[in-house]
């Protein structure tokens, strides 16, 4: 069983229902891949056809294992679906982010066994590119993403994967500005919710492994915030927390990756 989505705007559209059909049986087979790891992300070219875009993206979420299969079909939504809603939850907020098309769900056996988003191209570059550079980092860039990321919290936003691959920058003629990708995973809280300043800085934590690049942005985020500069210190213990844990999990994993080649 399949089940699908098409956003409202392209429900109507020949080429969008039929590729939305027919992507299940092609995708193995065509397009140019992005990513390959464990979700596998494409792009697909559209020829002569007046759209207001030229290239889709699709993302395919890696199999589920048994006990996620069971809770995306009976007590939760896929991450197709959730990255299908984000977006049009982002993009009402007046957050950029690539327009969602389509999702896809295949069941068997009533088991969820693998789900699509489909959303249109964004060509931005990953603010890693600014950031990890031979001088140290972009200042600039640096400055304004704090100011972005002020902005997702203030509208109650917390993409809870908020690395430096999946924000992106985008410098155009008519002005800069951000976009985010990857946007499964994230917490929205409704409009005139406010979030707590632990969630801002455990959320602020995630873009960086770089001390130096965490404070300059931390200091231009309490700035812009207009709260009190000792809450820097706060937020540093924060990090320098979040990093040992993620350290010791890091560890974990390696060793039991060597146990398993024994």
């Amino acid at each position: 069983m399949i089940h699908t989505k098409i956003t409202p705007e392209y429900k109507d559209c020949q080429f969008v229902n039929e590729f939305v059909r027919r992507l299940p049986i092609f995708f193995g087979n065509e397009g140019t891949l992005l990513y390959g790891k464990r979700n596998t992300i494409k792009s697909f070219f559209v020829d002569g056809l007046q759209l207001p875009f030229q290239r889709l993206v699709v993302k395919k979420f890696r199999k589920p294992n048994l006990l996620q299969r069971f809770a995306y079909s009976f007590f939760c939504d896929s991450k197709a679906m959730r990255a299908f809603n984000n977006a049009a939850e982002l993009r009402s907020r007046m957050i950029n982010t690539p327009q969602e098309i389509a999702y896809i769900e295949e069941y068997q056996n009533r088991l969820l066994k693998t789900s699509y988003v489909i959303t249109t191209f964004t060509d931005g570059q990953p603010i890693r590119d600014f950031f990890m550079i031979p001088e140290g980092f972009n200042k600039k860039v640096a400055e304004e993403f704090a100011r972005f990321v002020v902005e997702l919290h203030e509208k109650g936003i917390l993409h809870h994967d908020l690395n430096s691959t999946n924000v992106l920058y985008h410098q155009t003629e008519q002005g800069n500005y951000f976009s985010v990708i990857d946007i499964n995973r994230m917490k929205i809280k409704s409009s005139g919710s406010l979030l707590t300043s632990k969630e801002c800085f455990e959320n602020l934590t995630r873009f960086t492994g770089s001390m130096d690049l965490f404070e300059y942005v931390l200091r231009y985020y309490i700035g812009y915030r207009k709260w009190d500069r000792c809450m820097i210190n706060e937020a540093i213990r924060i990090k320098i927390e979040h990093d040992r844990r993620w350290a010791c999990r890091k560890a974990f994993f390696n060793k039991l990756k060597k146990i398993s080649h024994v």
